[in-house]
C-alpha cells in the first residue's frame, strides 16, 4: 500500500480530529448533538434571531395561496391614480389640491348614504392659498359625523417638545393612569379641533427589520392614552369589536388591487355636473379615499407585492378588524417543544443504530409534513402555524448527524481520511464473525438487520456489505451469512474482543425476544498483519476472509465455530466466553 498522498494528509488535518471525535464520544454525540441543536433553537426564538426565516416562510405560503379570502364586498375605495392627477392638472394644478375638493365629494358621496367614508390622507397644513377652501372642508367634517381623517404618529422621543395635547384628539382614549395635560408628537389634520368620538385615527405603517409590511397596529400607548389607529376607530365606530393586541398579522385578500377602487375625477366630475353617485354603489359600504399614485409615494413593500399602495393596506386592515380574521400566531414556545420532540426522535433513532433507508424515509416524510402543515394552516383557518424552527433544526441535526456517523463507519473500516489504522508500517488485529442464519427469507432478513444494528452500537465493530452482489450464483449461495469484523490496533485486542462478545450475548437476546430465534451459527476468527507497500497484508487479510467463510459449512447443529487463531486471542486475553444456547 502506497504512503499516503499530498491530499489524503491535507485532508487528515480536517478529518482526522473528526475521527478521534467519533472514537471518544461514540454513539453520545448524537445526544450532545441534539441538546445544541435544541439550546441554538430556543435561545433563536427568544432573542428573535429566527424571525427572518418566519417572515420568508409567511410570505412564501401567502404568495402561494390557493384558498384566499374574498374581500370584504362593504368596501370600495375612490382612488386618486395618475390618471385623475393628469386629468385634474389643467383646471386645479398639481397636488394638493384645494380641500373644497374633498368637501364636494364627502357632500356628494353622503347623498348615497355610504357608512363611513374615511380619507388615507393626512390634511396637515392650512392652504395659505385657499383658506375659504379649508373652511369648507372644516364644515363638512363637522356636518358628517360618518367622516373619519388620518393622523401620523412622529418619534416618541419629541413627545415633550410638542404643544398637542392627546386629551384635545379624537380617537384617543385615556387608561387608568392616564396623564391629563400628557402631549404627544403627532402630524394631525388642521382641523382635529371639529372632531369627536372616533373620527381621528393614525395610518403609521410599521415595517418588520426586513422593510416588509405584514402587520397593522391596532393601537400605540404613550402617557397613560391610546392611540388608535384609523382602521380600528372605523370598526369601533360602526359597533365592532376590537381585539385586545397592539398588531394584527394581516390575512392579505390577494395581490394589488383586491378591492374595487372608481377613478376620483370619474367620481368628482359625476358631482360637480350634479350627478349624485349612485346609491347602490356606496349605500352601507365604507368609502376609503386614497391614492395609487407612484408620485405620492405611498407605495409600501408587503408579503405580496414589492409595490402595495397604502390605502390598499389599510382596506386590509380595516377588512381584516371588520371580520375578525387576522391571521394568528402560535407563541414561540410551540415551535421550541415541537424542535424537541423531533430532534430527540432523531438523537434517539441515531443514537440506537436505526435502519439508515428507513430513517431517512421517515425523516423526508416529517420535513415534507412541516411544510404541508404551515401551507394548509393559511389556507383553511387563520393561524399561521411557523414549523420554520423545527424544520431547519431537525434538517441541520439530520445532515451533521448523518455525516457524523458515516465518518464512524470509515473510521472503523480504517478510511486513511479518518484513521491511520492501513497506514504503511501499523500492524492491525483484525476479528471476524460470520454468522450463517438458518431461516425463511423474511426471518432471516430481520435478523439481519438486527446482527447490523448491534454492530453499530459496538465501539469498533464494522458490518461487511454484500460481498457478491455482483455475482449473482455467489451471492445465492452466501446470501444466509453475515458478516462482521473488527480493525484495531495490537494493543486494543482485548477491549474488542470484549466488545466482540457483547454485541453477540446482545444480539442473541434481541433475536430471541423479536424473531423468534432461529438457527444460527457463528464463525469466529481472527488475523493480524503489518500493511507494506507491496501489499501483501491484503492477499493475507483475503485469506483470512476466505477461511472465515468456509468456516460456516461445518455441521448446522454447531452454534459456536471458534478457528485456533481466534481461541490464541481469547487465551491472550483470559476470556472464554460461551454463547448461550
Amino acid at each position: 500500500m502506497a504512503r499516503p498522498t499530498l491530499l489524503v494528509r491535507l485532508a487528515r488535518l480536517l478529518t482526522r480530529p473528526l475521527g478521534f471525535l467519533t472514537e471518544r464520544l461514540g454513539s453520545r454525540f448524537y445526544l450532545l448533538f441534539g441538546i445544541l441543536v435544541v439550546g441554538g433553537a430556543a435561545y433563536g426564538v427568544g432573542t428573535g434571531l429566527t424571525d427572518g426565516m418566519k417572515s420568508q416562510a409567511f410570505d412564501t405560503v401567502m404568495r402561494n395561496r390557493f384558498r384566499t379570502p374574498p374581500p370584504d364586498p362593504a368596501i370600495v375605495m375612490i382612488d386618486v391614480d395618475e390618471a385623475s392627477l393628469a386629468a385634474m392638472a389643467p383646471e386645479l394644478g398639481r397636488w394638493p389640491w384645494p380641500r373644497s375638493v374633498m368637501a364636494e365629494v364627502v357632500e356628494g358621496l353622503a347623498h348615497a348614504g355610504p357608512a363611513a367614508i374615511v380619507f388615507d390622507i393626512v390634511f396637515s397644513d392650512l392652504d395659505r392659498n385657499h383658506p375659504e377652501a379649508d373652511l369648507y372642508l372644516r364644515e363638512i367634517a363637522a356636518r358628517h359625523p360618518a367622516t373619519f381623517f388620518a393622523m401620523v404618529r412622529l418619534n416618541p422621543e419629541n413627545d415633550r417638545k410638542s404643544e398637542l395635547r392627546l386629551a384635545d384628539l379624537a380617537g384617543v382614549t385615556p387608561l387608568r393612569h392616564a396623564q391629563p395635560d400628557a402631549t404627544a408628537a403627532m402630524i394631525v389634520p388642521y382641523l382635529f379641533d371639529v372632531l369627536e368620538g372616533r373620527q381621528l385615527g393614525t395610518i403609521n405603517l410599521y415595517a418588520d427589520d426586513d422593510g416588509i409590511t405584514r402587520s397593522y397596529h391596532v393601537y400605540r400607548d404613550a402617557h397613560g392614552w391610546r392611540i388608535h389607529s384609523l382602521p380600528a376607530n372605523v370598526v369601533a365606530a360602526l359597533g365592532g369589536d376590537l381585539p385586545n393586541r397592539a398588531d394584527i398579522l394581516l390575512n392579505w385578500r390577494g395581490p394589488p388591487t383586491a378591492y374595487p377602487a372608481v377613478q376620483f375625477y370619474a367620481l368628482y366630475d359625476s358631482i360637480v355636473r350634479g350627478e349624485a353617485p349612485r346609491a347602490e354603489d356606496f349605500s352601507g359600504r365604507i368609502v376609503i379615499v386614497g391614492s395609487s399614485a407612484p408620485a405620492l409615494f405611498d407605495i409600501r413593500p408587503t408579503s405580496l407585492s414589492s409595490a402595495h399602495t397604502g390605502v390598499e393596506v389599510l382596506a386590509t386592515a380595516l377588512d381584516n378588524l371588520r371580520n375578525h380574521d387576522f391571521l394568528l400566531e402560535l407563541p414561540g414556545w410551540v415551535s421550541v417543544v415541537v424542535t424537541i420532540i423531533a430532534v430527540a426522535l432523531l438523537a434517539l433513532a441515531f443514537h440506537s443504530n436505526f435502519d439508515w433507508l428507513l430513517l431517512r424515509a421517515l425523516f423526508t416524510t416529517t420535513q415534507v409534513s412541516f411544510v404541508v402543515v404551515m401551507y394548509l394552516f393559511l389556507n383553511y383557518s387563520t393561524w399561521f402555524v411557523d414549523l420554520t424552527i423545527p424544520f431547519t433544526a431537525a434538517f441541520a441535526y439530520f445532515v451533521v448527524a448523518g455525516f457524523y456517523a458515516q465518518a464512524v463507519t470509515m473510521r472503523r473500516n480504517g478510511h486513511a481520511w479518518f484513521s491511520t489504522a492501513l497506514d504503511p508500517g501499523r500492524t492491525a488485529q483484525v476479528l471476524l464473525v460470520a454468522c450463517r442464519i438458518n431461516a425463511p427469507p423474511r426471518q432471516r432478513g430481520r435478523i439481519h438487520g438486527i446482527l447490523q444494528r448491534r454492530s453499530g452500537l459496538t465501539r469498533w465493530g464494522a458490518a461487511a456489505p454484500r460481498l457478491f452482489g455482483a455475482a449473482p450464483l455467489m451471492e445465492k449461495l452466501y446470501e444466509d451469512v453475515a458478516l462482521f469484523y473488527w480493525l484495531v490496533p495490537p494493543e486494543r485486542t482485548c477491549a474488542a474482543l470484549k466488545d466482540l462478545f457483547a454485541m453477540l450475548e446482545r444480539s442473541l437476546a434481541v433475536v430471541g425476544r423479536r424473531v423468534g430465534g432461529g438457527a444460527l451459527q457463528f464463525a469466529l476468527h481472527a488475523t493480524s498483519f503489518t500493511v507494506d507497500e507491496r501489499g501483501e497484508w491484503a492477499s493475507q487479510g483475503k485469506r483470512a476472509f476466505m477461511e472465515e467463510l468456509l468456516m460456516t459449512q461445518e455441521p448446522q447443529q454447531a452454534r459456536l465455530v471458534r478457528s485456533e487463531e481466534f481461541a490464541a486471542v481469547c487465551t491472550a486475553c483470559g476470556v472464554d466466553v460461551e454463547l448461550p444456547a
